[in-house]
C-alpha cells in the first residue's frame, strides 16, 4: 500500500475507502429514516385511537414522541459526514437535527392561533409539534395540509349526520355518536400524516 509524505494511504485502497464512506453514511441515514417512519406510524395510530375513543390526546404520548423525534434528528446528524459539527446538523427544510427542531417550532406556530381561537384542542397542537419533531418541517407542512383536507371531509360528515339524525333521536353506534358531538381533529391530522408518509419519496 502506497503512503504519501504524511503517511496517509494512497492508490486503490484509498479510493475504495473514499467510496465506502458515502455508502456507509447513506445506510445510516436510511436506517434513521426507517426508525422515524416506524415511530410516526405507531404515534399516529395511538393518537387516532385515543382521540376517537376518549376524545383526548394524552401528554404521555405527545411529549415523549417530541423528544424521540429530536433524538432521531441527532441520529441523522451523526450519520452525516462531520458528525455533530454545525454543518452536519442540517438546516430547515433540508433534513437533520435543525430541520426536526424547526418542524417542532412550525407545529407550534401553525397550531397556536387555532388553539387560541378555540378551533383545536391543546392535544391537537402537541400532535402537530410531535409530527414535526419526528419527520421535520417539510413533512409537517404536507401532513398539516392533508390533515386540513381530511378535517374538511369529517366536518361534512358531521354536518350530514346532524341533519340526518334529529337531536331528540337516539344516536346508535360509536361513529355516529362521535360525529354528532365533535370533529375528532386528531383523527384528521393522523390521516393527513399517513397520506404524507405514503406520498413521501
Amino acid at each position: 500500500e502506497l503512503r504519501g509524505a504524511q503517511g496517509a494511504p494512497q492508490g486503490p485502497a484509498a479510493n475504495v475507502r473514499c467510496e465506502e464512506a458515502p455508502a456507509q453514511e447513506e445506510e445510516a441515514t436510511d436506517l434513521v429514516r426507517i426508525l422515524e417512519n416506524a415511530v410516526l406510524v405507531v404515534f399516529v395510530l395511538v393518537v387516532v385511537v385515543t382521540d376517537w375513543r376518549w376524545q383526548r390526546i394524552p401528554n404521555v404520548v405527545t411529549f415523549p414522541t417530541m423528544a424521540l423525534g429530536l433524538l432521531l434528528g441527532l441520529g441523522e446528524a451523526i450519520g452525516r459526514e462531520g458528525g455533530l459539527e454545525p454543518a452536519a446538523l442540517g438546516a430547515p427544510l433540508q433534513g437533520g437535527f435543525l430541520d426536526h427542531l424547526t418542524g417542532l417550532a412550525i407545529g407550534l406556530g401553525i397550531s397556536y392561533p387555532f388553539y387560541v381561537g378555540g378551533g383545536i384542542k391543546a392535544g391537537d397542537a402537541k400532535m402537530l409539534m410531535a409530527i414535526g419533531a419526528v419527520r421535520g418541517s417539510l413533512f409537517l407542512l404536507n401532513a398539516a395540509l392533508y390533515g386540513a383536507l381530511a378535517g374538511g371531509v369529517l366536518a361534512l360528515v358531521l354536518m350530514a349526520s346532524r341533519r340526518l339524525s334529529p337531536p331528540e333521536s337516539e344516536v346508535r353506534g360509536r361513529f355516529w355518536r362521535v360525529m354528532k358531538s365533535r370533529i375528532p381533529y386528531g383523527v384528521a391530522l393522523g390521516i393527513g400524516a399517513l397520506i404524507a408518509l405514503a406520498l413521501s419519496p
